[in-house]
């Protein structure tokens, strides 16, 4: 089970200065995590399109109750990798990280047309925005909505996908901005597009 670390407020993380000297993580323990970008991370990569959120560099710490720790600049620099490296070191564990988590809940129209996939962590504190980056997650929701999808990321336990072709995600917006208003942890109102491109925001979900 992961859980955040808190520092000012309840969804701020912990940098890793002090806990990275010595030894270093290994890199089983090191994440990608889609941050939002109130919560200040040091060592990022822009989402294209995106103004609420960024790739954040992170790691898992070892404790029981693991903890996904944001990485400081200069821990990030001790490792010396640049962030092409660093991100491609990641993929394993964010493709083990998909696996564990449930099935999805699959909510299909009146004529039983598949038009959303919801992911939620097994355990509340979890946070399983890592798993967008798995190298296997495309792939894995291809089959039900074709090789581009729609995904919003209102906190960091729930993921929304949908199709990109003859979507139905605005329908979906009182129900996405109501998880991102009364989490502990947002992450973003936005909805992102996700190809073999990458990951890129084509939108938001406005506030009525």
């Amino acid at each position: 089970m992961m859980v955040w670390a808190a520092a000012i407020a309840v969804c701020a993380m912990e940098t890793a200065e002090a806990a990275l000297e010595p030894p270093l993580p290994p890199p089983s323990t090191w994440r990608v995590v889609i941050a939002a970008k109130y919560t200040l991370p040091q060592v990022t990569a822009p989402i294209p399109g995106s103004k609420e959120a960024v790739f954040a560099a992170a790691w898992v710490t070892a404790a029981k109750e693991r903890i996904v720790c944001l990485m400081d600049q200069n821990a990030f620099d001790a490792l010396g990798l640049d962030w092409k490296a660093f991100s491609a070191k990641t993929a394993a564990a964010a493709s083990a990280e998909l696996a564990a988590l449930a099935k999805p809940e699959l909510i299909r129209d009146r004529r039983e047309v598949l038009e959303c996939a919801i992911l939620r962590s097994r355990y509340l504190p979890d946070d399983i925005t890592a798993v967008v980056l798995a190298p296997d997650f495309l792939p894995r929701f291809t089959p039900l909505f074709g090789s581009k999808l729609l995904v919003a990321i209102p906190d960091r336990h729930t993921l929304f996908l949908f199709p990109k072709l003859a979507s139905r995600y605005p329908d979906y917006a009182s129900r996405v901005l109501a998880i991102y208003r009364k989490s502990e942890c947002p992450v973003s109102r936005e909805v992102f597009e996700l190809s073999a491109d990458g990951l890129r925001a084509v939108g938001t979900y406005e506030e009525p």
